[in-house]
């Protein structure tokens, strides 16, 4: 009797460009869609939150991502990526990306978040 062995490969398969596009743009608070001074008559500007199809910038901090699937739900969507961000080192997170209606919340390995975050007018 011929031993038959099969093997299931799990498909892993990149977000399609177009279901991550709903992510894409430039998110913030009123305050960071407006760049005010993080203080009164300060230089230093609150950033909003860029996203593109391979990179979520605020300000100077840069993270390059790896998209995981795009899940509709019921208000919206729900994404993960893996976060390589940082400047002299990488450092990796696990970052959730929830859009229900028009809002935007971002859980860097949970629990920590950002949001929500309105899309910036404009930009």
């Amino acid at each position: 009797m011929p031993l038959v062995i099969t093997f299931i490969v799990p498909l892993v398969v990149p977000a399609a460009a177009d279901d991550r596009a709903v992510f894409y743009g430039t998110w913030g608070t009123a305050k960071q869609c407006s760049r005010a001074p993080i203080r009164t008559g300060g230089t230093v500007l609150k950033e909003p939150f860029v996203i593109s199809s391979g990179w979520l910038r605020q300000g100077r901090f840069w993270c390059r991502l790896n998209w995981g699937p795009v899940e509709p739900r019921e208000h919206g969507f729900f994404t993960g990526a893996h976060a390589q961000c940082g400047e002299d080192t990488a450092r990796g997170y696990f970052l959730g990306m929830i859009l229900s209606g028009d809002d935007l919340t971002l859980r860097w390995g949970f629990p920590l978040s950002n949001g929500p975050l309105r899309r910036c007018s404009g930009r």
